[in-house]
């Protein structure tokens, strides 16, 4: 009894389709990364993201979340060099959430960020400052 063997060869187009999706999941899932950390404030049914006082460097900032879009939760907490400094959550349909980094101490803005959430808008994410330097 004579055996050969048989190799099963996977076509060219099968291993370069896959090359191009996972190249494609890559790029889309960077894009998005991007997106959600490279704005400052943006909108998403509400305006929201991290708020800067009089200048950037004076330390009064805010992580702030705007009513609107039937949310009645929102959440905005500030963290400095990666560390939760503080924040608050709000309920209703009616007030701003508007946490102020005087209210929680002395930091520094551009090392900062607003971490924001609005139930049933959108899931929690950061914002940095547009002067970012951490």
């Amino acid at each position: 009894m004579r055996t050969t063997a048989r190799s099963r060869r996977v076509p060219a187009t099968a291993s370069l389709r896959f090359i191009v999706v996972v190249a494609l999941t890559g790029f889309l899932w960077g894009a998005a990364v991007k997106v959600a950390l490279a704005e400052h404030y943006h909108v998403a049914c509400v305006g929201h993201g991290f708020v800067h006082g009089d200048s950037t460097g004076d330390g009064s900032f805010f992580a702030r979340v705007e009513t609107g879009c039937g949310s009645t939760l929102r959440q905005c907490d500030l963290y400095t060099n990666g560390s939760f400094v503080g924040g608050m959550s709000v309920g209703g349909t009616s007030t701003t959430c508007n946490a102020w980094s005087r209210s929680f101490g002395n930091y520094s803005e551009c090392a900062s960020t607003a971490h924001d959430y609005a139930s049933g808008v959108f899931s929690n994410h950061v914002h940095k400052a547009h002067n970012w330097c951490g």
